[in-house]
């Protein structure tokens, strides 16, 4: 029996639908998987994890000197509310937090350019801001084609730095704002911060030789706000069904265990919940696989390696001996391979990025209608995952030595927050 990237993207095309952390949608997703999985004939469960959550039920910003006007905003999910009087005060946009703007935000409503990052919450936070404002989007932005986003202040920057009111706006109304000299502003936050219930699809096949050996293969299928999120990241959890289907009828030498992980765009979520549910397991865990971003048309593959350069070496003649062009390099992937190496687990990604100006992630155009992804690009992706796979589960020796090199090891500690990097 062999791989169908058909059958992959038609089961793609029935979850194109947006599936964030904790929703209902997620979780039909989610019970979708667990169905098809069964129905493969293989052990398969879900199980469920706890993840901080939050809604907004009113956000607003205002203008009241030198002019007045009111900016269409969002609030920052789990951030301080204002209470119902909101708060009012002095507006400075403190562009890269350089120490000149710091020196002057205290007690002040902030605007900063890009997302709103660890260091620079750590920063606005000790320099006594009174709010922060982030934007989002391009200048040339319409409303009738573009969305404000939805973001949310991580638990990675609250729980070590406080909560803080935030609030988000389109990069076109924060030009405004600072062209027009804004001074003086009104601002309202109020929401709610509750803990909500995510799951993990989770499918096992014993190994017939090794079975003590485990390799873990995992991709996410929960997405962000507005996006189906077609791209980023159904297409890697398609191409897992695929290989679940394929080693159920041929049984691997080690044991092979699947993951479908919930919340990942939540700062892997899933993903660490696994790997604490799991810690009595790891140690018999030599490999994890992971798959997330694929069937980009216009393209490149990429397989970011955390592991030794031995191993990048040995992935990179895989590749070449089945033919598919493939960057391999010795690196940190952001997904859900993170959690695995922090364990010391080596891991494998394999990756299909778009290429410039068919590229779309996080956003509204990760959906079918872009037309920038298909299944025959699917198919390189599952095809490189499949021969990897089958011959690392298959190995008399497993080829990845169970080592990770320094440097990946301190930059997934740095990722993690368990140590600072020497710039932000």
């Amino acid at each position: 029996m062999n791989v169908s990237a058909h059958r992959a993207f038609s089961l793609l095309k029935e979850l194109a639908y947006e599936r964030v952390s904790c929703s209902a949608e997620e979780r039909s997703a989610a019970q979708r998987l667990l169905q098809e999985a069964l129905s493969i004939g293989v052990s398969a469960q879900i199980e469920e994890f706890k993840a901080p959550c939050g809604h907004v039920d009113h956000a607003r910003l205002v203008v009241t000197a030198p002019y007045e006007k009111e900016y269409t905003v969002t609030g920052y999910e789990r951030a301080l509310p204002t209470g119902e009087d909101g708060l009012d005060g002095e507006f400075y946009y403190a562009e890269d937090v350089l120490p000149a703007h710091l020196a002057r935000v205290k007690d002040k409503i902030v605007m900063i350019n890009g997302p709103l990052r660890r260091k620079t919450y750590e920063k606005l936070r000790k320099a006594g801001a009174k709010a922060i404002l982030t934007f989002s989007g391009e200048t040339i932005d319409h409303e009738s084609n573009s969305d404000l986003l939805i973001r949310k202040l991580r638990e990675t920057l609250t729980e070590p730095f406080g909560s803080a009111v935030a609030l988000n706006m389109r990069a076109a109304d924060a030009a405004e704002i600072v062209r027009r000299g804004a001074k003086q502003m009104h601002i309202e936050l109020e929401g709610e911060s509750y803990e909500g219930t995510s799951q993990n699809v989770c499918a096992v096949i014993e190994g017939t030789t090794y079975p003590e050996e485990i390799i873990s293969l995992g991709a996410h299928y929960d997405s962000v706000y507005f996006s189906t999120g077609v791209y980023d990241n159904m297409s890697g959890s398609v191409i897992l069904m695929e290989l679940l289907r394929y080693f159920a009828k041929h049984r691997p030498a080690r044991t092979l265990k699947f993951n479908w992980y919930g919340s990942e765009e939540q700062g892997l979520l899933g993903s660490k919940a696994w790997v604490a549910a799991h810690a009595d397991e790891l140690n018999q865990h030599v490999l994890m696989i992971n798959v997330d971003v694929a069937a980009a048309t216009l393209g490149h593959n990429v397989a970011p390696v955390l592991a030794t350069d031995a191993a990048v070496s040995y992935v990179d003649a895989v590749m070449r001996e089945i033919g598919i062009p493939c960057k391999t390099k010795l690196d940190i992937y952001s997904s859900d391979c993170i959690p695995f190496a922090e364990k010391g687990v080596p891991a494998v990604n394999f990756c299909r990025f778009g290429a410039p100006g068919a590229d779309f992630i996080h956003d509204r155009n990760d959906n079918l209608k872009s037309g920038y992804i298909d299944e025959n690009a699917l198919d390189i992706t599952l095809r490189q995952a499949l021969a990897f796979t089958d011959r690392v589960a298959n190995a008399v020796l497993c080829p990845i030595e169970r080592k990770i090199d320094k440097k990946i090891v301190d930059k997934v500690d740095e990722y993690l927050f368990k140590k600072e990097k020497d710039e932000e």
